[in-house]
């Protein structure tokens, strides 16, 4: 059999085994039936999707901008202009036939397992098959992978585009036609209005180019024309959401962030993928080098070495946050060098090279400290108490009072189960928005209410029949409108009453309860006596 009939039958094995893998992992370990606050950010991009889906399925004879401004006033979690709408789109045309919480799983364990198959198909040009399948399985079946599979996020999308721009590059650098130049240009496109920090792409081209000593490309104009699909389409958006995007970012000097950033990824990469498989990932690194710059004819190592130095320059040097989960998009390369460290290691006989490779999954898992599990429960169960039955004539009106993650989780499940979305029967107001004033990452905190009597006269000019208080999270971190609001409804006995308690799971071990208020008279704006 040909080798690329072999590596493309073998590329469908590692897509269904990454999905089957992934599907169960969602299945036993939480996810399908936890709510969707995993992450503060994990609703916003929900509720995204889901508004999307709804412009898409009947909302087009509207003008969008109305449209999502009608929508973000009902569901105030809608993330787009902080975020690019290239995951939105997709998940958005995701949900048309199924508006479903479970439909997002689905997706991401299917991203991840296009994730594992591309990068069994990079990989595969520089390392022998058995490796290229073991980096395939490894990036979906990582602690790291696993994770992020759990959580409705676009850093998956992110590092399947990232790892699909460098095979096109090296494709590229192979045969270097204008087609394939703007391929890698469209992708990349695509990978920026997924997500800003894929701007770390521009780096492929320039860095692989002079890694493998290929500087006649700069002469060719075929390789400039590569910027053009991403100047003419993600940059009027970047330019655009540039003053939006901004509230993201910590506002810390370049070089305090880019201290902090080098302690803090030194910490989360052992942590992520163990100190075995690093110290393997680092010496794969330098053979990856080597073979850049020895074998100018087999571009996929200088590709990918530059993914790695443009995500990574991303991470250390743009103050968007230090997280683990940024790790995601050079994840990839390092389970390359990883398998490529142990086919140098091993001989050549496959009984060697098996145990070499077995010596990759031990050094993958050994160090995890367990596998990630998602457990977050109640939320959703204090919604459907509450929701039955909406009103079909006028719009009825909740506050929620919590954390990001809390009033996320919340909202998320008030769009889900609403019946009726656009317009919509129910409009849900955040806390932190409503009694307080902050920016998108919470700095220059302000509440203009002085006391209880304030508080339960905006819930009567806002006519909010149900209020959420949030008791789940640590007492210590309740800011000062929660404590307030909560004060001004046990002390309000009249027109509010407690309708019921909901037991709350904000992660394994950690629980407690969100009370939930009932007004049990109609709603006046008189001020109060």
């Amino acid at each position: 059999m040909a080798p690329s009939t072999l590596r493309r039958r073998f590329t469908w094995i590692v897509l269904v085994l990454c999905l089957g893998l992934n599907l169960i992992f969602v299945t036993t370990q939480g996810a399908w039936t936890s709510d969707l606050g995993g992450d503060p950010d994990e609703a916003a991009h929900a509720v995204t999707g889901l508004m999307v889906r709804d412009f898409l399925t009947g909302g087009m004879r509207q003008p969008p901008m109305s449209f999502a401004n009608r929508y973000y006033a009902d569901f105030p979690k809608v993330a787009l202009g902080h975020y690019p709408p290239g995951y939105y789109l997709l998940s958005g045309l995701w949900l048309s036939p199924l508006p479903s919480i479970k439909s997002f799983f689905v997706l991401q364990a299917l991203l991840s397992a296009l994730l594992g198959a591309l990068l069994y198909r990079l990989a595969s040009k520089i390392v022998s098959l058995p490796a290229a399948m073991m980096a395939g399985l490894l990036s979906s079946a990582m602690p790291l992978a696993l994770e992020q599979i759990q959580l409705v996020m676009s850093d998956t999308l992110l590092a399947l585009l990232c790892c699909l721009a460098a095979m096109s590059w090296s494709a590229y650098m192979k045969r270097p036609t204008c087609r394939r130049a703007l391929g890698f240009g469209f992708i990349a496109t695509a990978a920026i209005l997924t997500k800003g920090s894929a701007i770390g792409l521009a780096a492929i081209p320039p860095v692989a180019t002079v890694l493998s000593c290929r500087l006649e490309l700069f002469k060719k104009p075929s390789w400039w024309m590569s910027a053009l699909p991403v100047v003419i389409l993600a940059g009027p958006w970047m330019f655009f959401s540039a003053k939006i995007t901004a509230e993201g970012m910590s506002h810390q000097p370049l070089g305090e962030f880019f201290r902090d950033a080098i302690s803090f990824y030194m910490r989360a990469l052992p942590q992520s993928l163990g100190w075995p498989l690093l110290i393997l990932s680092a010496g794969g690194s330098f053979a990856l080098l080597i073979l850049a710059i020895k074998s100018p004819r087999r571009p996929e190592a200088s590709a990918l070495l530059s993914l790695l130095i443009g995500m990574a320059a991303v991470i250390l040097m743009v103050p968007a946050g230090l997280n683990s989960r940024y790790i995601l998009p050079i994840l990839p390369v390092l389970l390359t060098a990883a398998v490529l460290a142990a086919d140098k290691l091993s001989a050549i006989t496959p009984r060697q090279r098996g145990l070499a490779l077995v010596c990759i999954v031990v050094a993958a898992y050994a160090p995890a400290a367990g596998w990630p599990k998602k457990s977050v429960h109640g939320f959703t169960a204090a919604v459907q108490r509450s929701s039955a039955p909406l009103p079909t004539t006028q719009p009825e009106r909740w506050l929620v009072a919590s954390d990001p993650r809390g009033e996320g989780a919340i909202i998320a499940a008030a769009a889900f189960d609403c019946p009726q979305r656009s317009p919509s029967i129910l409009r849900v107001y955040r806390g932190s928005k409503e009694l307080a004033s902050s920016d998108w990452m919470g700095r220059d905190y302000q509440s203009p209410f002085a006391d209880e009597a304030a508080i339960l006269h905006h819930l009567d000019k806002l006519q909010v029949s149900r209020v959420f208080v949030d008791l789940s999270g640590p007492a210590a971190k309740r800011l000062p409108h929660e404590q307030l609001l909560h004060a001004a409804m046990q002390s309000a006995t009249d027109p509010w009453k407690l309708d019921f308690e909901q037991s709350i799971t904000r992660r394994h071990g950690e629980t407690g309860v969100l009370r939930v208020y009932q007004r049990i008279s109609p709603a006046t704006s008189e001020p109060p006596n």
